[in-house]
């Protein structure tokens, strides 16, 4: 284990420069907000040479050298802090280790439970079988067995789900040197992954529920969640059940998640206007209902193994032409702490190998925060509404560490969703409490987890609406401990299907991300459909993977802060001295891309132009895209806007420090173009460096100025393939580009755009 104290790129250097050196996990080289001394882990092949090591820079320390011959170990020795064998520390995280604690805490010593260990992973299939034998006849040995192995060097993941004694798990939390803890072949122990519940409350009758099937069969779309009530009326012959490990027969109790997410896919909040889907959807179960408490994976599998072969499954039976899967679930035990989980780097090769977007769930946290600026209850109710929220922000912002979004979240190729503050329910609370966290201003939900992802991307990239979560307080708590009311109702919450009650199968309602997920799942199918329906042609030429990182780039595509950063700002930077940089990642933290309105993104108006394109970008190739520039933009000082999204999926390096193998960005607009349109950048979005930290990249210009182009005057919009990082990509990679241009009240805007355009879509503009 080598702790960073300079430089972690140069550190990464000076390792390149030694034989015999490789990274266990190179891909976290990336020094963490919150971790200000880095620890990063090498494998060195024999005993010797790391004796070696150990003795050189016993060396270093004494007297500052090293021998002749040696001067790259200098060079490396100058960034760091410390050099030890790899540990039980090391194996074991310090959450973990309290999990562990807990877990065990008076327990019977022959009482047995089970975790995940992830074996070192080696590309040679003779190594990896010597390391999982290694690692059996020590799960044997102390009186331990596996339940499940799972060998995947497509992600470079090797792990065994194991069966161990109380004993061993509380030998494993002290860390001790002879327990699995210490044992060679273990790279990391962790808790066996445990599924997220979700809120659900205030049932209502399903009358007037109108059952109708979907006009076509082939899914483009999937759900993998618990199994649901496939009987309910919103759901009959909507879903295309795939349950090999037959849940089915296990789920006995109340069919919650599955049945919540499964409604919402199909038709969106019942809340709005109907909108159900025109396909049936793909439906593997992944969890079940026990007879006793909340939904669950799977207890005899490793997660990322199922999900792996379920999309495989999916590929080559009754889905293959899905291209957007809603993945609503989240390991409770596995928050993101700078490291990539393995159920990521399973969602990232996945979506590059077969073309398929997900989109998952940031994770909801029901931790209370402490709002230090009020002593009791009494101050905090009598306060101005904007000092309530600003405490509240602040008592999120110090528990920003703990409250990184759930694996597998942090997958760099997926869209991760975080819940807005915002539903269609129309009815009017008019209790005292539970009460708005915030006023005022758009936020998300006190319960939405946080960025950033891996290397700073933005995590979650968009909010969708989650439900309007209320907030409680902790009675007499001192100072004031405010925490996410846990129960949704028909004046704050989105409208589902529901598991009967007493016979009666109706709807309830539900909060979180889970839902905001399923939200943006039903949103992008709407997309494909009105795709398909205006440009039928098109669509069905394109290849899958183009199709669905189109339509990763609509989904972001109208995304904004929508003046919220003021707010997180005042906050996060209440000096204003943080440099623009810093200040808008910490308020991308909690607003990613912005807040998406799905109806922006589904409708047409009079006053707004979406153009778009796919392709393929070979090698450092670029494509210059010449968008002509409406008159309207040169008659008016109307406030406009021009918005560009690329969205792309890139292969992986699981194991390097170029995990992302492959950058695309697009570039910024010239002066000439600004003056020409009559905008300008603006700071109320994520930086370019940030936005360009992942695989979607969302830009906007906007001002008030009159434009000073003349007739048929274009602006080059230029997207490029970057220098691939690490060893080149021969194949080129599918992209996908949206760009509006939008002059509110301008009614001309769309029909000037319009005629540049040689590919015209098949249906008239609705105005909306």
């Amino acid at each position: 284990m080598f702790e960073v104290t300079g430089s972690v790129q140069n550190f990464a250097k000076a390792v390149q420069r030694i034989d015999g050196l490789e990274f266990a996990r190179e891909e976290e080289l990336e020094a963490d907000d919150f971790d200000p001394n880095p620890e990063f882990y090498l494998l060195v092949p024999q005993l010797g040479a790391l004796q070696q090591i150990v003795s050189l820079w016993e060396l270093w320390l004494r007297d500052g050298s090293v021998p002749r011959n040696y001067t790259p170990w200098r060079d490396l020795f100058l960034q760091l802090r410390a050099v030890r064998p790899w540990g039980p520390a090391d194996r074991v995280s310090h959450a973990n280790r309290e999990y562990f604690h807990i877990l065990a805490d008076d327990a019977p010593d022959t009482e047995f439970f089970r975790l995940e260990i992830e074996l070192v992973f080696r590309s040679s299939v003779e190594s990896s079988q010597s390391i999982e034998r290694d690692a059996r006849q020590l799960i044997e040995a102390i009186g331990g067995q596996v339940v499940h192995q799972a060998y995947r060097p497509e992600f470079a993941f090797h792990a065994l789900l194991a069966e161990v004694s109380a004993t061993e798990i509380r030998r494993i939390a002290a860390l001790d040197p002879t327990s699995l803890a210490g044992a060679d072949p273990i790279a990391a122990i962790t808790p066996q992954s445990i599924g997220a519940a979700i809120d659900v409350a205030d049932e209502i009758s399903s009358e007037g529920i109108v059952r109708s099937a979907p006009s076509r069969q082939q899914p483009i779309a999937a759900v993998f969640d618990a199994i649901p009530v496939q009987a309910h009326p919103l759901l009959v012959d909507r879903l295309r059940i795939d349950d090999p490990d037959d849940l089915e027969t296990r789920a006995v109790g109340q069919r919650v998640h599955g049945t919540a997410m499964a409604s919402l896919v199909v038709h969106g909040d019942l809340n709005d206007a109907p909108s159900p889907l025109n396909r049936q959807v793909y439906f593997r179960p992944v969890m079940y209902a026990p007879g006793f408490g909340v939904e669950k994976f799977d207890e005899n599998r490793l997660v990322a193994d199922v999900i792996f072969e379920a999309v495989m499954r999916m590929r080559s039976t009754d889905g293959p032409e899905v291209i957007i899967v809603n993945l609503s679930l989240g390991d409770t035990t596995k928050p993101f702490y700078g490291k990539i989980s393995t159920w990521a780097r399973a969602l990232d090769y996945l979506s590059y190998t077969y073309g398929i977007l997900f989109i998952i769930s940031a994770g909801n946290s029901e931790q209370a925060v402490v709002l230090d600026d009020f002593p009791d209850e009494l101050g905090f109710s009598s306060a101005p509404l904007d000092a309530r929220g600003q405490a509240t922000l602040a008592g999120v912002d110090a528990l920003k560490a703990d409250r990184r979004v759930l694996a597998p979240a942090d997958s760099i190729n997926s869209l991760t969703i975080g819940a807005w503050h915002n539903d269609s329910s129309q009815e009017a609370f008019r209790g005292a409490t539970p009460f708005p966290p915030f006023t005022g201003v758009e936020m998300p939900n006190l319960s939405s987890r946080l960025g950033p992802g891996l290397r700073r991307a933005i995590k979650p990239e968009v909010l969708f609406a989650g439900g309007r979560e209320r907030a409680r307080i902790w009675p007499a708590s001192s100072p004031v401990n405010l925490a996410p009311h846990p129960h949704p109702s028909r004046y704050w919450g989105l409208k589902v299907a529901a598991p009967p009650q007493n016979g009666t199968l109706g709807t309830h309602f539900t909060i979180g991300t889970s839902a905001a997920a399923a939200l943006a799942t039903h949103s992008g199918h709407r997309i494909f459909d009105a795709l398909e329906e205006a440009y039928p042609q098109l669509i069905e030429a394109m290849p899958l993977a183009e199709r669905a990182v189109l339509l990763k780039s609509f989904l972001v595509h109208s995304a904004s802060w929508r003046g919220s950063e003021g707010f997180v700002r005042a906050v996060v930077d209440p000096t204003s001295t943080l440099h623009h940089e810093h200040w808008r990642r910490e308020v991308s933290r909690y607003l990613g891309f912005g807040f998406v309105d799905p109806d922006n993104v589904v409708a047409c108006t009079n006053d707004r132009a979406t153009l778009w394109a796919t392709g393929a970008l070979g090698s450092e190739e670029s494509l210059i895209f010449d968008l002509r520039v409406p008159q309207s933009l040169t008659t008016s000082a109307s406030v406009r806007e021009i918005r560009a999204t690329l969205a792309w999926f890139t292969p992986t390096r699981p194991g390097h420090l170029a995990y992302r193998a492959v950058k695309l960005k697009i570039d910024s607009l010239e002066q000439n173009s600004l003056q020409l349109t009559g905008v300008s950048t603006t700071s109320d979005q994520p930086s370019n460096s940030q936005s360009e930290s992942g695989t979607v990249v969302h830009r906007r210009w906007t001002s008030s100025q009159i434009g000073q182009a003349e007739n048929d005057a274009t602006v080059p919009i230029q997207i490029q393939r970057e220098r691939d990082q690490g060893t080149p990509i021969d194949e080129p990679i599918p992209f996908g580009l949206v760009i509006t241009i939008e002059m509110p009240g301008e009614a001309q805007i769309y029909e000037e755009v319009l005629t540049s355009i040689q590919v015209r879509p098949r249906v008239p503009i609705r105005a909306v």
